[in-house]
């Protein structure tokens, strides 16, 4: 009995780093659990999320944490959903107010004017690319661009899971390559390489990947013609947009003013703050139909308003504001406490680095660092860690297999930065399915950038392209 007591205090008070195989264990029941209670109960992704905090904190007993350990873990975890937080209500307050402000409905208004259907998803692409990369931010693109060629596809009776999908890859493009993208910088920090080398590094990867999906929408555009368009579906939104808003070219400024405080490096909050500012200011010099409350309180709880026409309604009624933002907060709360407990507990740490035993030469490597991405994404729930763990595992053995640091920022950002959108129950999928009102599981068989990244950098190490050695890395000459 004695014995018996002293196995249990064991196991239960002394803290123990688990091993490759009972993480396996762990993380297998983990994947079942979120399988059965997403596919065969239906519940929702949050439940699903808090089950999973409660299994694997009593997990985390048996591995010998206290209950003050599990609660400082949840603590650390809900201090760094701070950020995104902060992003998310910004963005609601810039949707809401752009809306209210008629910038949308303006771009929207215009969009249907001079844009052919059959040109769409390729003006699509390189529009949200562009504004992406000059923002850093796939959140910023999604929340305004993305929301108007929602809306143009809506009025045009265009796909909106191709649409989503395209929007999607335009916005992972800016957040992968920019300089100025937070992911960016964490790869390039994380691997020890400097921005422009990691930049120019993923040159080689992206830039095919985006070449390809640009041809593959000019491909599938080219079946959107004036015969596929409901015209008296497409001249009623026109007609709905004109008569419930102030139409003006002068609208654009503000979105103009928003993305130039992005080139100048002005921190994306403060950026999409003062945008929101200043389309307030604009709604209340353009749009006199909305009295001054309406137009104030759009940046909490959107525009709270009935239109003439159920599209009318469905693009711009109770859209953006901080309010229709709280679901997604909450997700992204819970699933950085959950990915923060996993990671400092050393279950996702001796999953990855036990894939490490299987590396035989730079293909199998490129190719397990990007799988130790897209595991960690569906397991920690979160785009930065699913850098932040393969690149702190996987920098060592690049090193020790003569692999230059470069390729390993590259991986981690063809498979890091690309999955966040993609994986149903991350923070990053539910907002982007909650602004674009597309299910993740609906746009992502579209989302060809995103796709395709991951393949074509495994593609380049199977015949040995841009896959430099530690000798190459002469940070002061390249």
């Amino acid at each position: 009995m004695l014995q018996f007591k002293r196995i249990i205090l064991y196991c239960f008070m002394k803290k123990r780093k688990p091993s490759f195989l009972l993480s396996l264990i762990i993380i297998t029941v983990l994947s079942a659990m979120i399988s059965f209670s997403m596919l065969s109960l239906k519940l929702p992704t949050i439940i699903c999320l808090l089950l999973c905090i409660f299994y694997i904190s009593i997990i985390s007993i048996f591995l010998g944490y206290s209950k003050e350990n599990i609660n400082s873990f949840i603590l650390d975890g809900v201090k760094k959903s701070a950020f995104v937080i902060v992003m998310l209500l910004v963005i609601g307050c810039l949707i809401g107010s752009w809306i209210v402000s008629g910038i949308i409905p303006t771009i929207i208004y215009y969009g249907l004017e001079i844009i052919n259907p059959s040109y769409f998803l390729v003006i699509g692409l390189i529009s949200c690319s562009i504004i992406s990369y000059f923002t850093g931010s796939a959140y910023a693109c999604i929340g305004t661009i993305g929301v108007a060629m929602i809306g143009i596809a809506e009025g045009m009776g265009l796909s909106l899971p191709i649409t989503a999908g395209m929007i999607l890859s335009g916005a992972l493009f800016g957040d992968k390559m920019s300089p100025f993208s937070d992911t960016t910088n964490m790869a390039a920090a994380i691997t020890k390489t400097p921005l422009f080398v990691h930049i120019k590094s993923m040159l080689y990867t992206t830039f095919p990947a985006w070449i390809i999906a640009l041809i593959i929408y000019a491909f599938l555009g080219s079946n959107f013609n004036s015969s596929t368009i409901d015209v008296q579906q497409l001249e009623n939104l026109k007609s709905s947009i004109q008569t419930n808003f102030q139409i003006s070219p002068l609208l654009l400024i503000v979105p103009l003013i928003t993305i130039i405080l992005a080139i100048k490096k002005t921190p994306p909050v403060l950026a999409i703050g003062i945008g929101a500012f200043l389309s307030i200011i604009v709604g209340l010099i353009f749009q006199n139909q909305f009295d001054t409350y309406t137009i104030f309180i759009s940046l909490v709880e959107g525009l709270q308003l009935d239109f003439d026409s159920n599209l009318t309604n469905k693009l711009f009624s109770n859209r953006g504001g901080m309010e229709n933002m709280m679901h997604t907060i909450s997700i992204v709360i819970i699933a950085l406490v959950f990915g923060e407990i996993i990671t400092r507990t050393g279950v996702l740490g001796a999953l990855i680095s036990g894939l490490e035993k299987v590396v035989y030469n730079s293909v199998s490597l490129v190719f397990l660092t990007i799988i130790s991405c897209l595991l960690t994404t569906m397991i920690s729930n979160s785009q930065y860690l699913s850098i932040l763990m393969p690149g702190e595992a996987f920098l060592p053995l690049y090193k020790r297999k003569n692999m230059s640091s470069r390729v390993l920022s590259r991986s981690l950002e063809d498979g890091g930065t690309m999955f966040g959108m993609l994986v149903p129950w991350t923070g990053d999928a539910a907002f982007a399915a909650l602004t674009l009102g597309v299910a993740t599981i609906d746009y992502l068989p579209f989302a060809f950038f995103a796709l395709l990244s991951p393949v074509i950098s495994v593609i380049f190490a199977t015949f040995n392209l841009a896959l430099w050695k530690n000798s190459d890395d002469n940070w002061d000459t390249k």
